[in-house]
């Protein structure tokens, strides 16, 4: 009998990269953190539910219906202004086959980040109903952005507009004298990811990004929260996602709608632009677009 081949590659253990002293002590702070701000579990079910090609509008129905709060507010939202519907909607199961699965999800995902700024936090420029308005914002403009160059699903360009700050409102809640600081730094000429850095030694992103891999949000998602203040390190597998949050980043903030009540977003660059292949009459329609747009996300963000 002619010996058993083995796969030598199952033989040899992976090499697993050495960490620097201060990226062990980041990884530990970033697993204490994240485990203070995870999703609830009803939220997790959603989301796997909504990715998840074999699931049915019952198994949707029967997930957001785990947490009744959850399940008002979606109706209550369902039948806002924001959606236009002509006929009032009047049970959650025709409330996602009218919306879909996936914009569902983001429904449900931004009920439960709203939850986050349920305590009033302000200091100098910055307030926490201003962050929400422009996660918003942001989630919205991404859509139309996406909408526009057909690169992306406007479903998740919303989701990655929704959550790319994410970080930054984890900071404020953990953190809050070290984002003090970071806020005492902050000013137009002072990009909030280099405060961060001087002062926390990382940036909300790489936070962000962490946490929304221990979400376990689609890889694209992580991708866009980690990179959309530096597309440029990125491996560019989800740039087309990365540069729609990095110009809808900018539009907003530069329309006053601000994270932290300054306009210090750098302008998207010439390769995101053309990256996204969006054209002059492209432009001109966000540009045309955005007014409308901001003003349905301050509707959506009395959620």
């Amino acid at each position: 009998m002619a010996p058993q081949q083995t796969d030598t590659l199952s033989e040899t253990p992976a090499e697993t990269p050495t960490l620097t002293p201060h990226e062990a002590a980041l990884e530990k702070l970033f697993t204490r953190v994240s485990e203070l701000s995870s999703l609830p579990q009803v939220a997790m079910q959603v989301i796997e539910i909504a990715d998840d090609e074999t699931s049915t509008a019952e198994d949707l129905c029967s997930a957001v219906q785990g947490d009744p709060s959850l399940a008002v507010r979606v109706m209550r939202q369902v039948n806002s202004s924001y959606y236009s519907r002509r006929n009032r909607i009047n049970d959650l199961k025709a409330a996602i086959n009218v919306l879909g699965f996936r914009e569902m999800r983001n429904l449900a995902l931004t009920i439960y980040v709203s939850r986050m700024f349920s305590d009033a936090g302000a200091y100098r420029n910055y307030n926490r109903e201003g962050l929400w308005g422009h996660l918003v914002a942001v989630a919205t403009t991404s859509q139309l952005i996406a909408k526009i160059c057909g690169h992306v699903g406007p479903d998740e360009a919303y989701l990655a507009g929704l959550l790319h700050d994410m970080g930054m409102i984890v900071i404020d809640q953990h953190m809050r004298r070290a984002f003090r600081e970071v806020l005492d730094q902050v000013d137009e000429q002072m990009p909030t990811c280099v405060a961060e850095r001087r002062v926390l030694t990382f940036d909300h992103c790489q936070l962000g990004g962490f946490i929304a891999e221990r979400w376990d949000l689609p890889p694209s998602t992580v991708s866009a929260i980690r990179y959309h203040h530096a597309p440029d390190r990125s491996d560019g597998e989800h740039g087309d996602l990365i540069h729609i949050v990095e110009m809808a980043n900018y539009l907003c903030s530069r329309n006053g709608i601000t994270s932290l009540g300054v306009h210090n977003v750098a302008s998207p660059s010439d390769e995101a632009i053309a990256r996204l292949g969006i054209s002059e009459k492209q432009l001109s329609s966000i540009y045309e677009q955005l007014e409308e747009t901001l003003e349905a996300a301050d509707t959506l963000a009395a959620i």
